[in-house]
């Protein structure tokens, strides 16, 4: 197989890179991958973009060489960022060919956002922090909304979310909120978290999802922290710039990045590890921010971010989780979430939960959502299929209880099942005899 080598090392420059927009560069590698992963044919199984790349090339006789721009477009507009064909790939820097197939779906997509913007409409479902705080304001009003079909079908025909797709609750008690009431009566909590050289410290980065739809996983993860001795402090301010990338949005990531790490900085400098609840915020804060600043701060925070589950297990491998549970927690179908596999940190919540006294079934399979993909309605369809190996699983697990870190995995699972998914970290403040 002759292949080249890529024109630049792009995980390592990355957006900056002048050839990085160029249509001409990104023709070029896009075709250079496209060989390599024709050649290989792996990642086939994964989603609906490796099927479509290979029936184009299968279509002509001159294979690669026949691929159109129009052709890639479509390989593209149906990955939806779950990165499970970096870990599947046999060529993933550093080696000689450094094919990075995630990096590239997203340069290609920055490249037609440049080329042809970002409709208003898209851009507004990105707001998560405004439709939040309107959720949190007037939560009865939002919740009937999300729940009313004639409401569903206008969002669908505005919008583009599909009628059908479970949409998030909203609660007027944010985390925030909890977290404000909370440290107002436990002042000495509060300075304990200050006090330097004084134990183990977390910063909660409670994400958009926890903060404003899933309160109970943020007050959770307070109580299972400070059970152990850890002291915690809540900060959230802004979402961590996630949805941005769905639509191409560099500018907005960027300057969400940017604010975040300035103020988690000093949080970092405290000693503090930050805690994420989600795993795709937490992959944004490990790999996105890197990225997209190129400072040192960044570099910092993004070395001291641990998800949830991942930062508990460490404390049980240190000896400091407290390990006294009481309730018994039986049967639990646990989903892990592809952003949390493709951290490469284990499956550290079906481990604790095992540790707690769980029968774990695992479902290690796609929900078919990642962001906003799924819930277009241009691509439902096409999610459900790659949903359909989650769904079954689960429903073979005959389990009553089903667990999983992804908000958006959540609500999928709630749609086809008919059973609400909640976080580890709940189950596990079950465990301990805390109703969070």
């Amino acid at each position: 197989m002759q292949v080249t080598r890529p024109d630049y090392p792009s995980v390592e420059l990355g957006y900056g890179h002048p050839a990085y927009l160029d249509p001409a560069a990104l023709g070029r590698e896009l075709r250079r991958v496209a060989e390599v992963c024709h050649q290989c044919r792996r990642c086939l199984p994964l989603c609906g973009s490796f099927p479509t790349l290979f029936d184009l090339v299968d279509a002509t006789d001159n294979e690669v060489a026949g691929l159109t721009d129009a052709g890639l477009e479509r390989v593209n507009e149906l990955c939806f960022h779950c990165q499970q064909c970096f870990n599947h790939c046999p060529y993933t820097p550093p080696h000689d060919w450094d094919v990075d197939f995630p990096a590239l779906m997203r340069r290609q997509q920055l490249a037609r956002t440049e080329r042809e913007g970002i409709p208003f409409l898209r851009r507004l479902t990105t707001q998560t922090d405004l439709i939040g705080r309107i959720g949190s304001f007037l939560p009865v009003l939002m919740n009937f909304a999300n729940r009313n079909r004639l409401a569903r079908t206008l969002m669908e025909k505005t919008l583009g979310i599909h009628r059908d797709w479970l949409q998030p609750r909203y609660f007027s008690q944010t985390v925030s909120r909890w977290w404000r009431r909370r440290a107002a009566e436990r002042p000495v909590a509060l300075a304990r978290f200050a006090e330097p050289a004084k134990g183990r410290r977390a910063a909660l980065f409670t994400t958009c999802s926890v903060e404003y739809s899933d309160p109970a996983v943020g007050r959770a993860v307070v109580q299972v922290l400070e059970r152990s001795g850890i002291a915690v402090e809540v900060h959230y301010t802004r979402c961590c710039g996630m949805p941005f990338t769905d639509t191409g949005d560099l500018a907005a990531a960027r300057r969400n990045a940017r604010r975040n790490v300035e103020e988690l900085i000093k949080l970092v400098e405290l000693g503090a590890t930050i805690v994420v609840p989600g795993p795709s915020c937490s992959l944004m804060l490990k790999q996105e921010y890197p990225r997209l600043l190129g400072s040192e701060d960044a570099r910092r925070v993004a070395a001291s971010t641990r998800d949830v589950m991942e930062h508990l297990y460490e404390l049980a491998r240190e000896g400091i989780l407290d390990r006294s549970f009481q309730a018994p927690l039986g049967a639990v179908a646990y989903h892990a979430p592809c952003h949390l596999r493709a951290q490469n940190v284990g499956l550290r919540a079906r481990d604790l939960l095992e540790l707690a006294g769980a029968e774990i079934t695992l479902v290690d399979a796609c929900s078919g959502v990642d962001g906003t993909w799924g819930m277009q309605a241009r691509f439902f369809a096409e999610s459900q299929k790659v949903a359909r190996k989650m769904v079954r699983g689960i429903e073979d697990s005959a389990a009553s209880v089903v667990s999983t870190d992804c908000p958006l995995s959540a609500l999928r699972i709630e749609q086809a099942t008919g059973l609400r998914p909640v976080h580890p970290v709940v189950l596990l403040a079950r465990a301990y005899g805390i109703d969070p």
